[in-house]
């Protein structure tokens, strides 16, 4: 499994957390359960007013995670 920390910035939030996968995730992938994680409130969530109230930007990257 592939895990991918996550961070979204805008519409008044800053949102980070890690998300796993079981294969290389397309954007749409990464889209759709960092709105469920936001859903489920697993993502960890800031108040942010520096970035834009009306757009988002959502970055991704692998990480490794050594347990």
């Amino acid at each position: 499994m592939k895990k991918y920390k996550i961070i979204l910035r805008g519409m008044g939030i800053f949102a980070t957390g890690i998300i796993g996968f079981k294969e290389e995730p397309t954007l749409e992938q990464v889209e759709n359960e960092t709105a469920l994680y936001l859903d489920e409130k697993i993502l960890k969530i800031e108040l942010d007013t520096f970035h834009s109230p009306n757009k988002y930007i959502l970055t991704y990257e692998e990480v490794l995670i050594w347990i």
